[in-house]
């Protein structure tokens, strides 16, 4: 009935594995996990304990997107699982309430929460605050904006669905490939549906590699608006602020400002995870820079 597909990038998840192998078979319904290395050696060893789980790896890092596809073709189930391999399950029932919705709709999506405590590292305080105060979001909220809310973290697809929009390989890198398939999905006339079913996103980055991220999923917005001209801009929240100001004439004091702060706003975002605000003016500044300067800064 159902693949479970986990796409990694040097990540152990052998808790998660086990964590849905024992649901799997609690709920007595043919399934499979297939854990996608994107790289040729993965970092842990499967215990012989798991029946129908195997890793597949790639002889190159192909990407995000190339990664989650391949899965998906590996995949033998009508139903997809794909669940990010730094998340973990804590509610005992996690694979049941997705199969509970399984026949109702195209695609179940079952949001992302972080742990109540922040962590102990500083540097990784900012990563958790914007987790917790932008992803963490109820399902009533999410499902105001269904396509808009999807986040390929944690959610379930037909298989038959998949196949006709799939992850766009034009995004090798970090970021915004859930946005492009949230607007496929629309585009197709699939049903999304948000559900209270959340799996908790514990592989937390500290901030230098975030803000690295960040700025390639801002790269990647660029980089669509240039390339597909029916790509939806109104459900990106940075990208409805750079229209709004760029009415006013304000590129270049945008992009002066992300040139002459970001080495000082970074060390801000640094300590102590920083306010979100200057978290979100440093995404935006950058994306002014990189439309007026065509290149990313040095350093």
């Amino acid at each position: 009935m159902i693949s479970i597909l986990i796409p990694s990038f040097q990540n152990n998840c052998l808790l998660l594995i086990k964590t849905l192998h024992e649901q799997a078979v609690l709920c007595e319904i043919p399934f499979e996990i297939i854990v996608g290395e994107d790289g040729p050696v993965p970092v842990f060893e499967l215990d012989n304990e798991f029946a129908y789980v195997r890793i597949e790896t790639s002889p190159t890092n192909s990407g995000r997107a190339a990664n989650r596809n391949r899965l998906a073709e590996m995949a033998q189930y009508p139903y997809l699982l794909f669940i990010d391999a730094d998340a973990e399950i804590f509610n005992p029932e996690f694979l049941k309430n997705y199969i509970a919705y399984a026949d109702d709709v195209d695609v179940v999506c079952g949001g992302t929460a972080y742990l109540y405590e922040p962590p102990v590292e500083e540097d990784k305080r900012l990563r958790w605050k914007y987790g917790i105060h932008r992803e963490q979001l109820s399902s009533a909220e999410r499902n105001q904006r269904p396509f808009d809310s999807f986040s390929a973290f944690n959610f379930l697809i037909r298989k038959e669905r998949f196949e006709k929009i799939r992850f766009s390989e034009e995004i090798s890198r970090y970021g915004h490939e859930d946005t492009l398939l949230g607007q496929e999905l629309k585009k197709s006339g699939a049903s999304v549906l948000h559900i209270d079913n959340p799996a908790f996103h514990t592989g937390i980055d500290d901030t230098v590699t975030f803000l690295a991220k960040t700025r390639e999923g801002v790269e990647n917005l660029d980089e669509l608006m240039k390339s597909k001209s029916d790509f939806d801009s109104s459900g990106v929240k940075v990208l409805r602020y750079f229209r709004f100001l760029k009415r006013f004439g304000l590129q270049k004091l945008m992009a002066k400002m992300y040139q002459n702060f970001h080495v000082k706003w970074e060390k801000q975002l640094s300590r102590r995870g920083g306010p979100l605000w200057l978290f979100d003016l440093y995404k935006l500044t950058y994306l002014f820079f990189i439309k007026k300067a065509g290149r990313k800064p040095a350093g």
